[in-house]
Formats: structure tokens, C-alpha cells, sequence
């Protein structure tokens, strides 16, 4: 497993989203200049259009792995009854894929659709949404499997996401072909919300894409339980790194924290000698 790097730290961007250009190459040099040999793109919506032969050259100067976290906060209900959202949604996650080719990166990473209701108005409303979403992930792996890229969605599997629970995300997922549809396992947020990391890890031993790392804290304010540098909450990440090597996984343990430079150093050492002692 190698530790990537995603979040900049805190402080870091001098401006308001979407950020320029000019502060992403930087942002990959900083990655570089911490030690990182991988570094997550993304999430897209809080970036400019992005010069994409500028960051591929930027990405081999500092012989950085890379690959494109769309993210994206597409709202279910508007998803399921307007056009506007669908084709809004469509066209981030293609830009992603492009931006995959032509950084020569093989994995882009998607949110699902949520509600921000305490309960969506309809099952029926709420399976439309389900049916344009499974349309749209459709059409869009194909795109990328004409260009060798695969797709990971990521494993929001709770209110207010789409879905109900991890065996109904999984689900979802094995309607696809297991070398085009993947899971991005995002630890700190399931976590959070209660569930058995353990268990995700089990039931999506084969699909496994990337993994996203954060400490947090089982609490109702997710925004403030989450994200943490390792350390600050209460995951236990010797016991999840020998679950990942259980199960095979050799890909990124991608930190997602909201901490600055010396936090992320540390957080970054910390999964690096766990790899080592249970290697």
C-alpha cells in the first residue's frame, strides 16, 4: 500500500473556490515536497477548469502517481425530475474521465446523489433517482472503459445518499463489471456514521479502487468528527491496515484530513511505519 495525499493543508489556498490553476500546480509541488509519491485530484468542483497538459507535466516533474476525484454534490431530487441536474452531474464526471486520459491516470472517483430532506417524498422519487443514477454510471463507464479508465464510486451508503445501507450499495455495484465499477471505501465517514469498517472491507474485498483516510469520531456533527488528523479520533488504523492486507488490498491509503503541514507529515509517517511493522 502506498499513503497519497489529497487534502492541502490547512491555510494552504489563497483564494476562494473554484481555485486557479496556478494553486493546484502548487498545491503538487507541496505534495512532492512532503514526501508523497501519489496525490488525488479533486474534488473537481472546488478547481478551474483545469489546464490538463500544464498538471500532467507538473505530475512528472515532481514523478507524482496520480488520479481524479470528481467528488461531486448532485442533488437526488433534483437528479431524479429536472434535466439540468442529470446533465450537470454527467458532465462533471466525464470532465473527470478526460482529465484521467490525459494525465495518463487509469482511476476517477464519484459521489452519489443525496437529499438534503430528513426523508425523500416518495419511494418513488427516490427509485427514479436510483434508475437515472444506475443510467448515468452506465453510460459513463463505458466512456471510460473505451479509454482504460475505471470508476470508483464512493461508499455513501447512508442518509442522505441514495442509498440504505452497505449491502444495498454493494448491490448497486455488482450490477457492473467488477474491472470497470469499483468502490472507493471511505473509512473515516462510515466510521462516523456507525457502520463496521470491518465489514465494508469484507464485503467489498474484491472491488476495492482506493481508500480514503481519515481519523474521526463516532458523533451526530460529521463536520466536526470527521476529516481529523490521525490521532485526534478514535479509529484504530493498525487493526484497519491488517484488514486491507487480509483481503489483498495493495492499492492508496489516500489521506483526506483537514490539518495543517505538520499534521499531515505526521499523519502520513504514522500509516508509513504501520505498513512497515505489519508488512
Amino acid at each position: 500500500m502506498h499513503v497519497a495525499l489529497h487534502s492541502a493543508p490547512v491555510g494552504f489556498f489563497r483564494s476562494k473556490p473554484p481555485y486557479p490553476n496556478s494553486e493546484l500546480f502548487r498545491l503538487v509541488q507541496k505534495a512532492a515536497y512532503l514526501g508523497f509519491k501519489c496525490f488525488q485530484i479533486g474534488p473537481l468542483w472546488t478547481l478551474d477548469k483545469i489546464e490538463a497538459k500544464g498538471l500532467k507535466r507538473a505530475l512528472d516533474h515532481y514523478s507524482l502517481e496520480a488520479n481524479v476525484h470528481v467528488g461531486g454534490l448532485y442533488d437526488a431530487v433534483k437528479f431524479a425530475t429536472t434535466e439540468k441536474e442529470y446533465l450537470r452531474a454527467k458532465s462533471e464526471i466525464h470532465t473527470g474521465i478526460e482529465l484521467c486520459r490525459a494525465i495518463s491516470s487509469s482511476l476517477v472517483s464519484i459521489h452519489p446523489p443525496f437529499s438534503l430532506a430528513k426523508e425523500f417524498e416518495s419511494s418513488t422519487l427516490l427509485s427514479k433517482a436510483r434508475t437515472r443514477f444506475f443510467k448515468l454510471v452506465s453510460d459513463e463507464l463505458e466512456t471510460a472503459s473505451d479509454m482504460g479508465i475505471n470508476v470508483a464510486l464512493e461508499s455513501f451508503c447512508y442518509h442522505p445518499f441514495i442509498f440504505s445501507g452497505l449491502p444495498d450499495f454493494m448491490q448497486f455495484v455488482s450490477r457492473f463489471s467488477s474491472n470497470k465499477l469499483g468502490v472507493l471505501l471511505e473509512t473515516g465517514h462510515l466510521f462516523n456514521a456507525g457502520f463496521s469498517v470491518d465489514e465494508a472491507i469484507s464485503m467489498f474485498k474484491n472491488v476495492l479502487f482506493d481508500v480514503h483516510v481519515h481519523d474521526a469520531k463516532v458523533r451526530k456533527d460529521y463536520a466536526e468528527a470527521t476529516h481529523l488528523p490521525i490521532g485526534l479520533g478514535t479509529m484504530d488504523f493498525k487493526h484497519l491496515i491488517r484488514q486491507l492486507e487480509k483481503v489483498g488490498y495493495d492499492g492508496w491509503l489516500t489521506l483526506e484530513i483537514d490539518g495543517n503541514e505538520r499534521q499531515i507529515i505526521e499523519s502520513k509517517l504514522f500509516l508509513e511505519n504501520l505498513l512497515e511493522k505489519t508488512s
